[in-house]
C-alpha cells in the first residue's frame, strides 16, 4: 500500500523549538481570549487548591466556540478527568478549542496523588473528547505540562484528538516512578487524524505516545521520549510520519503494525535494553527508516511480517538484509517499485524548519476590532481589515471572524497574523482572502484560522509560513518564484506552486481533482493525507517532490484519474490508501519521460498493492 524512490542529497539538522521563540506568551484582552484564572472561573493554579471544577466549567462554556482557553504560569491541580463536551447547553460542540498555557515548563496540569490507582482502568487528566468520527475540526493543546503525580498507576496524561487541522505542540508528558500508563493517547478513538505533534517530550509512563486505527494519518517531528517501562512509541495500525525522534529506554524505542515512516532518529537503549531491538515492526506493518542511530539495543530494527509481537526478541542475527545496524542509513520493508530505471532509494531533498518569529508584548499588537472590523462577520471589514494591517504594527491580531469584500495585502512591516481558529468570508470561493506582496520583513507568518473562504496567493519571493489553517487555495504566482512556503498543520484543495521551495508538515488536501501541482520546484511533505478522487500531486517542469509517509483516504471516484503524474520530473513516494467504498484508485502512477509515458495500475509492480517510482535520469 505504499509507493516509494529515488535520488540524494542531505538533511539540516533539527532545531528543537523551531517556530515561535521561548518565553512567556500572553494575548489582549478580549472575550474570545479566556484567562482561566479570572472570574467566573478563578482557577487557582497555586499547586494545592483542587481546580478540576474551575477548569471543567471553562471547558464546559468555550468548547468549540473558536475561543482560546489561557492558562497563566501555575500547577493547576485537579482530581478527576478534564473533558471536552459534545454538547453542552444545547450547544452542539464541532471542535475549535485551543488551550494554551503561557510557558511549557511552568504552566502544569498535575493529577492529585492517588487518583487514578487502577492501572486495569485508565483514566487521563484530560480527554480531548470526538465524536469517533472526523468530524471534530481544529482543535490545539500548547505550551503545557501534563504532569500525573505519584501512586497513579492507573493515569493517561493526555488523550487528544482532531480532525483535518490539530496539533499537540511544545508539551510534555511526566510521570513518576510507578505512575502512569500513556503519556500521550491517540488511540483511545477510532479515525483519530490528521494532526500533528510537534516539539513534545514524554517522561516516564509503561508507553510514552500511542496509536492507532487505520485512518486518518498522524504527524510528529521533535519527539523526545525518556524512561518509558514497556516501550517508547506504540502503533496499532495507524500511519505515521516521524521526523526527529529521541529515545532513551530501557525498553523498546518503537514498536508499530501499520505505516510508520521514521527518519532523523536517535535510539539509546540501556540496562535491559541490550535484549531487545529498538525498533519492532510486525504484523505485515510496512516501514521505511531513514537515517536511524541505535545504540545499546540488541540490533537496530527486528522486522517481523507475522503478528508474534514476543518472536523479534528470539532473534539473534540479522533480520532482513541491512535491518542489524546498528544504524540504518535506509532501510524499507518491501522492494521499490518504479517505471523507468532509476535509483532505489528516496530523494533526499533538503529540509528546512520552519523559520522562527518572535512573540511580541500584545501592546505592540494590531488588534483588527481596534481599527472598526466587525467580528461578528455581519457587515464588510474589508476597509478596517486593511487599515490594521497598514498600522505598522509586526503582528495583526484577528480574534473573532470576518467578512470582506476586497482581498487583504499583506506588506510593510507586518511579520505575523495571528487568529484564534476564526473564519473569513466562509463558503465565498470567488475572492483571495489575504495577497502576501513584497514587505520589510523576510519572513511572514499566517497562523490559526478555522477558514479561509477564498484563499492565499503569494505574490512575492520572501518566505512565507502558513500554519494551522484551513483554506481553499494556495496559488504562487511568477512573482514567487524561487520563494520559500513552509506548511505546518494545512488543510485546502488545490494548491499550485510556481518554481517554489515549499516544506510541509501534516498536509491535508481533499478536494476532486487535482490535489497539488508542483510546477518546477521542490515540494517536501512530512505527513501527507487526501481525500476524494483525482490526481494527488502532479510534477512537472523538472520539478521534484518528495513524500515521507501519509495516505488517500480514497472516499470517492477512484477511477477519475491516477493517483500521482509525473512529467520529466523527479518524484519519491512512501503512501498508502485506506478505500471503504469499493473504488479505489485503479491507476497509482503516470510517468512520461522524453516523450515516452508509462502507467502503474493497482496491483502492479512489486510492491503490492502499490509500489514507487522515480525520477529523470
Amino acid at each position: 500500500m505504499h509507493l516509494f524512490r529515488n535520488l540524494f542529497l542531505f538533511l539540516a539538522a533539527i532545531a528543537v523549538g523551531d517556530g515561535l521563540r521561548a518565553g512567556t506568551q500572553t494575548y489582549p484582552a478580549n472575550a474570545n481570549v479566556v484567562d482561566v484564572t479570572q472570574p467566573p472561573y478563578s482557577a487557582k493554579g497555586d499547586g494545592v487548591s483542587d481546580d478540576t471544577e474551575a477548569i471543567q466549567r471553562a471547558l464546559n462554556e468555550n468548547v468549540g466556540w473558536h475561543r482560546l482557553l489561557f492558562f497563566p504560569k501555575g500547577t493547576y491541580l485537579v482530581s478527576a478527568t478534564l473533558t471536552w463536551p459534545k454538547k453542552f447547553g444545547g450547544h452542539d460542540n464541532w471542535g475549535n478549542t485551543t488551550l494554551r498555557g503561557a510557558d511549557r515548563e511552568k504552566t502544569v496540569l498535575r493529577l492529585k496523588d492517588g487518583t487514578f490507582t487502577d492501572a486495569k482502568k485508565p483514566a487521563a487528566i484530560m480527554c480531548c473528547g470526538g465524536f469517533g468520527s472526523a468530524d471534530w475540526f481544529h482543535n490545539y493543546v500548547e505550551n503545557l505540562t501534563f504532569d500525573v503525580g505519584s501512586r497513579n498507576p492507573g493515569a493517561v496524561g493526555l488523550q487528544f484528538y482532531s480532525n483535518n487541522t490539530g496539533a499537540v505542540r511544545d508539551c510534555r508528558f511526566v510521570a513518576g516512578e510507578g505512575s502512569g500508563v500513556v503519556g500521550l493517547d491517540l488511540a483511545h478513538r477510532d479515525m483519530n487524524g490528521p494532526l500533528l505533534v510537534k516539539n513534545c517530550e514524554v517522561i516516564g509512563f509503561d508507553r510514552g505516545i500511542t496509536t492507532a486505527g487505520a485512518v486518518n494519518s498522524q504527524t510528529f517531528e521533535n519527539i523526545a521520549l525518556r524512561g518509558q517501562r514497556q516501550t517508547g512509541f506504540q502503533n496499532e495500525g495507524q500511519s505515521i510520519s516521524i521526523r526527529g525522534l529521541t529515545s532513551d529506554n530501557a525498553a523498546p524505542a518503537v514498536s508499530t503494525y501499520g505505516k510508520v515512516l521514521l527518519t532523523e532518529a536517535t535510539l539509546t537503549g540501556r540496562g535491559a535494553a541490550a535484549n531487545f531491538p529498538a525498533i519492532v515492526n510486525f504484523n505485515g506493518g510496512r516501514i521505511l527508516l531513514r537515517d536511524v542511530r541505535t545504540t545499546g539495543y540488541k540490533r537496530a530494527l527486528a522486522d517481523m511480517q507475522t503478528p508474534d509481537f514476543a518472536a523479534a526478541y528470539r532473534i539473534t542475527g540479522e533480520d532482513k538484509p541491512g535491518s542489524l545496524g546498528p544504524d540504518i542509513r535506509e532501510y524499507s520493508s518491501h522492494p521499490t517499485s518504479m517505471l523507468f530505471p532509476s535509483s532505489a532509494t528516496s530523494l533526499r531533498l533538503p529540509v528546512r524548519d520552519v523559520p522562527p518569529t518572535t512573540w511580541e508584548a500584545p501592546a505592540k499588537w494590531a488588534v483588527v476590532d481596534d481599527f472598526g472590523a466587525d467580528p461578528m462577520a455581519k457587515t464588510d471589514s474589508a476597509a478596517a481589515l486593511q487599515k490594521a494591517v497598514d498600522s505598522g504594527a509586526a503582528t495583526i491580531f484577528f480574534p473573532g471572524h470576518y467578512k470582506s469584500s476586497a482581498t487583504i495585502i499583506v506588506r510593510g512591516k507586518v511579520r505575523r497574523i495571528l487568529g484564534l481558529g476564526g473564519i473569513v468570508n466562509y463558503g465565498k470561493r470567488d475572492l483571495i482572502n489575504f495577497r502576501i506582496d513584497d514587505g520589510d520583513t523576510p519572513v511572514v507568518w499566517l497562523e490559526h484560522f478555522s477558514h479561509l473562504g477564498g484563499g492565499i496567493e503569494i505574490n512575492a519571493k520572501r518566505s512565507v509560513v502558513l500554519r494551522s489553517m484551513e483554506t481553499h487555495t494556495i496559488q504562487g504566482t511568477p512573482r514567487s518564484a524561487g520563494g520559500e512556503v513552509f506548511l505546518e498543520d494545512v488543510v485546502g484543495d488545490d494548491f499550485r506552486f510556481r518554481h517554489q521551495r515549499v516544506w510541509a508538515r501534516q498536509l491535508n488536501i481533499e478536494n476532486q481533482g487535482t490535489h497539488l501541482t508542483n510546477d518546477g520546484g521542490d515540494v517536501w511533505l512530512l505527513g501527507y493525507k487526501t481525500e476524494r478522487g483525482g490526481t494527488l500531486i502532479h510534477t512537472l517542469g523538472g520539478g521534484r517532490t518528495e513524500i515521507l509517509g501519509g495516505l488517500s483516504y480514497t472516499t470517492t471516484a477512484g477511477k477519475l484519474a491516477p493517483m500521482f503524474v509525473n512529467d520529466d520530473s523527479s518524484m519519491w513516494v512512501f503512501f498508502g490508501e485506506v478505500c471503504f467504498n469499493g473504488d479505489p484508485f485503479e491507476t497509482i502512477i503516470k510517468e512520461t519521460r522524453s516523450g515516452e509515458t508509462k502507467t502503474l495500475g493497482k496491483g502492479d509492480g512489486q510492491t503490492l498493492p502499490y509500489s514507487g517510482f522515480s525520477k529523470r535520469e
